[in-house]
C-alpha cells in the first residue's frame, strides 16, 4: 500500500503540474511566478518556498523527465538470459513511455526553452549530462561480460533508443502524427532490438 502524500509534498506536485502547463501556454520567458501560484491555488510565498525560481522550478521539470528516463529504461543485465530478451523489455517500456502525452509535453516545454535561451539550454544540458540511465549501465554489464562488442556504452544506449524514437516519438512530437498502434509497436521493439544486436552482439 503507498503511503499518502503530506500536505507539502501534494503542494509540491501541483506548483510543479501547474508550472508544466503555464510554461507550455507562455513560455519561459513569460511565465510568472504570480501566475504559475494561481494555477496551483497556492500563495506565492508557497511557490518560492519550494523553488526559489523560474530556473530552480525549469530544472525541477528537466528532473522529471529525467526519472521518467531512468524508470522506463531500469533494466537488469541477467548474464544467463538472452540478450534479445531483456532488450525487448527495454525497447517496450520505452515505447511505453513515449506514448504518454504528459512525457510529450515536457519534451516540449523543455526543447522550446533550450532553444529560445542558450544559458538555459547549458545549464540543462549540464543537469542531463550527470544522469545515468539503466539502459546505458546494462550495455556497459553486457560489454564486460563478452556479449557484446566493446565500444561507447552512452553513444550505443543513444543508438538503441534512437532506433525507436525515429518511429514513436520525434513524428508525434513536431508533426502530430498519430502515436503506433500496438502492432506496430511490437515491430519497432523487435526490429530495434534486431539492428542493435546485429551491431553489437559479439
Amino acid at each position: 500500500m503507498e503511503k499518502a502524500l503530506t500536505l507539502t509534498e501534494k503542494k509540491r506536485l501541483d506548483i510543479l503540474a501547474a508550472a508544466q502547463d503555464e510554461f507550455k501556454e507562455k513560455g519561459f520567458l513569460g511565465a510568472s511566478m504570480d501566475s504559475l501560484a494561481k494555477r496551483a491555488e497556492v500563495s506565492k510565498r508557497t511557490v518560492y518556498n519550494h523553488f526559489p525560481s523560474k530556473e530552480v522550478l525549469f530544472h525541477n521539470i528537466v528532473k522529471e523527465l529525467c526519472d521518467s528516463f531512468s524508470q522506463a529504461a531500469n533494466i537488469q543485465y541477467h548474464p544467463n538470459k538472452p540478450l534479445d530478451e531483456q532488450l525487448y523489455v527495454a525497447a517496450t517500456s520505452e515505447i511505453e513511455l513515449l506514448a504518454s502525452e504528459c512525457f510529450r509535453d515536457l519534451n516540449r516545454i523543455t526543447i522550446s526553452e533550450c532553444i529560445r535561451s542558450p544559458e538555459l539550454a547549458s545549464s540543462t544540458l549540464e543537469h542531463l549530462g550527470q544522469q545515468k540511465d539503466g539502459l546505458h549501465v546494462w550495455i556497459s554489464e553486457a560489454m564486460n561480460d563478452g556479449r557484446l562488442k566493446t565500444a561507447d556504452a552512452n553513444f550505443a544506449a543513444q543508438q538503441f533508443l534512437g532506433l525507436i524514437k525515429a518511429s514513436a516519438f520525434w513524428p508525434q512530437l513536431f508533426m502530430s502524427q498519430t502515436f503506433p498502434s500496438p502492432e506496430q509497436q511490437k515491430i519497432i521493439a523487435d526490429d530495434t532490438v534486431l539492428m542493435f544486436l546485429a551491431r553489437y552482439k559479439a
